[in-house]
């Protein structure tokens, strides 16, 4: 496969991935560049989507971890909420809420709900078991329950 094809097929899932995980645009830029020159220099084989899915969530988990970002998410009123809302904004919210999990469970949550991956693909791009997959991902949807519950109430 071409780099170019490789960007076309896969650059929005990169984006996705690494923007989901590290909060921040110009970051899922910097890791979608990294990810295609790391293409371009391995050539790998096989499933390309988990190897592409496998090395974005890596980089963006190792930038987290290595410039000990902790994520604030914004300070979310109710009374804006319902403007939000209103504004079809869900998606915002959801991102928001997204940003209060651990990178971890951000590239889980991520990976099966946004990327629509099998625990078992999963498993091989996080370098963890299927079971522990699953493990993080109901405890990640518990705690995202939580936090947007008492923002969009009945409509989780």
């Amino acid at each position: 496969m071409k780099v170019e094809d490789f960007y076309r097929r896969y650059g929005n899932m990169i984006l996705s991935i690494a923007y989901r995980i590290t909060g921040n645009n110009a970051d899922a830029w910097d890791i979608l560049q990294d990810t295609v020159l790391e293409f371009e220099k391995r050539k790998p084989e096989g499933n390309i989507k988990a190897w592409a899915g496998k090395v974005a969530t890596n980089k963006a988990i190792n930038l987290v971890k290595k410039e000990n970002r902790i994520i604030d998410p914004p300070d979310i009123e109710v009374d804006s909420v319902e403007r939000k809302l209103e504004k079809k904004e869900i998606g915002k919210i959801v991102n928001d809420a997204l940003l209060t999990l651990s990178p971890i469970e951000r590239a889980v949550v991520t990976l099966k709900k946004y990327e629509n991956m099998s625990h078992r693909e999963i498993a091989r791009v996080l370098e963890i078991t299927e079971e522990n997959s699953r493990v993080i991902l109901m405890r990640s949807l518990k705690k995202l329950k939580r936090v947007l519950e008492p923002l969009i109430g009945g409509v989780l």
